[in-house]
């Protein structure tokens, strides 16, 4: 049984967030006056293997782990846009690569209290160089071609310090093993 919003007050409104605080009534009767609500925009994250079988990473900072990390390639979906056509635009743009092969491996709340945006994971196989990288992120980072036993080591020694990064990593691993 689903809560009920009986109304919402949007506490900060940001390019980048939304946070309401929701008057919701529970399924039992039970109102709470200040759920608190957060909206991101929702996100692709991308596995990219070669026809050799190297992984790209992306080595760069992230101001909310404050230091680097490892990374796939990802970004967010444009309104109106589907997520597949997000994973493939951002792939090009960031890297200058594109594939034949995806495949969508989840999609998945990041908070399932608080909602916080939907992350798409996916599998790009068979990527090739098509175009000069079109990033005008504000992020700078390093992208290097790993095996992908390297990527699986970097899971558990801190190189992937993002769990949107890891949870993907970790489907494509289990992707590629079944």
């Amino acid at each position: 049984m689903s809560w009920e919003t009986l109304s919402a007050k949007t506490v900060l409104d940001h390019p980048y967030v939304r946070v309401a605080f929701e008057h919701v009534r529970l399924p039992d009767g039970r109102r709470i006056p200040d759920w608190p609500r957060v909206h991101l925009k929702d996100y692709v994250n991308i596995v990219v293997l070669d026809d050799d079988g190297q992984t790209l990473v992306l080595e760069g900072y992230k101001h909310g782990l404050g230091r680097e990390s490892w990374q796939v390639v990802g970004g967010y979906l444009e309104p109106g846009e589907a997520p597949l056509a997000t994973a493939q635009r951002e792939l090009l743009e960031e890297t200058g690569l594109a594939s034949d092969e995806w495949r969508h491996l989840g999609s998945f709340v990041v908070d399932a209290n608080r909602g916080v945006g939907t992350g798409h994971f996916f599998l790009a196989r068979g990527a090739r160089s098509v175009a000069a990288p079109d990033n005008a992120d504000l992020e700078a980072y390093a992208v290097r071609w790993v095996p992908l036993a390297e990527l699986r080591r970097a899971l558990f020694d801190g190189r992937v310090a993002i769990l949107s990064y890891a949870a993907n990593i970790a489907l494509a691993l289990a992707a590629l093993e079944a």
